[in-house]
This record gives C-alpha cells, structure tokens and sequence, in this order.
C-alpha cells in the first residue's frame, strides 16, 4: 500500500517488530537457564545436532508457519503425526532450519491459492507424502 508520502506500508510495523523482539528475548532467556549437557540432551532426543536445536530453539513462528503451509496444501497435521510421524518430524526440523521465514509468512499471509508449497524446503518431501498417500493435496498448481 502506498501513502501520500510515496512510502509503501509493511504488513508489519513496530508493534511487529517490538513483540518480535520481546518473543525472542524470551526464548533466549528459557534457553540460558538450561545446562549445557540438558541442551545436547534435548537436542540427541529430537535427533538433532546442538548447533540446529539451539537454531530451532531461537527462531520464531517456525511450527505456526508449517501447519498453515499444510493446511493449505489440504494435509491435516494430527493425520500426519498419527500415520506418518517420522516424516512429519522431519518437515518440522526443515522448516525450523529455513532461511526463508519471512518470506514464507509473507507468502502465507497474501494466501497463494495457486500452489501454496512453491518456494518451500519441503515442497518435494509434501508431493511425494501426496504421492503415496494417493491423491494430491488440495490447491496444488504446478
């Protein structure tokens, strides 16, 4: 959106930023009260290197992102977890891994109802879970 001014309105602005700011100082504050040795522990347990856990650890709106990319995509999340667990997992730990996090909520919040995986780390792992569970996700568009 443009203003008068010229100058184009962000979805976000400082409230954004400010409880973006405020929800990671938070994760780092519950980070710094465990050990080192309760970090690798939780990291073996998720089977994760320390060095992703504390990455995951600290990045922000990771699992809210990847129910909404499978929402749209037509997959139901408790489905996956009760039938294909492993894999879910794995989606979780590639999205919370992701570089592109901005622009996948940007993506997500415009809703791309032509083909809501395009762009995504895991579009290939969600077309072949489609592929086996024998049908497509609902809106794919190639």
């Amino acid at each position: 959106m443009v203003g008068q001014s010229g100058y184009v309105r962000r979805p976000w602005g400082f409230k954004y930023l400010l409880t973006r700011l405020r929800a990671k100082l938070s994760r780092t504050a519950e980070l710094a009260y465990l050990s080192a040795q309760d970090i690798d522990a939780i990291a073996r347990e998720l089977n994760l290197s320390t060095p992703d856990f504390r990455k995951m650890a600290l990045s922000a709106g990771s699992p809210e992102l990847l129910s909404k990319r499978l929402a749209l995509a037509g997959f139901s999340e408790n489905a996956l977890a009760a039938r294909y667990g492993d894999v879910l997992r794995d989606l979780q730990r590639v999205c919370g891994l992701c570089q592109t996090r901005i622009r996948c909520a940007a993506d997500l919040e415009r809703y791309k109802p032509v083909n809501p995986l395009k762009g995504c780390p895991n579009e290939h792992t969600l077309r072949a879970l489609a592929r086996e569970i024998g049908g497509t996700p609902q809106h794919f568009g190639d």
